[in-house]
């Protein structure tokens, strides 16, 4: 128990060391990402749903923002996206982005 209560207090320490690195723009970024998932979380209830296309987009485009401007990779992302796989969201933004091809022509 004691170890625990240790090992809670050193990783809080450390992550107030690490928010401190950080720029205000990134913090800003982090929030709202986070927020966006504990409103589609809030939503679902107890009964998982699939995302809405707004979800995945804004999704999509916080992600993105914020790795861009961290510089963080996939696995970093891990710690502020909890409700799919980074991977997942960066791949919904790719789908987004990529050039539309008109195949009636």
């Amino acid at each position: 128990m004691a170890w625990f209560v240790v090992m809670q207090l050193f990783s809080t320490l450390l992550q107030a060391l690490w928010l401190g690195r950080t720029t205000d723009q990134t913090k800003d970024l982090e929030i709202l990402l986070l927020r966006r998932q504990v409103a589609i979380l809030g939503r679902q209830g107890t009964k998982p749903q699939h995302l809405s296309r707004v979800d995945k987009l804004m999704l999509a485009v916080l992600t993105t923002r914020l790795k861009a401007i961290s510089g963080w990779s996939a696995s970093q992302l891990n710690d502020v996206i909890r409700i799919v796989q980074p991977a997942t969201v960066l791949r919904w933004h790719g789908e987004k982005v990529a050039p539309q091809v008109d195949v009636s022509a």
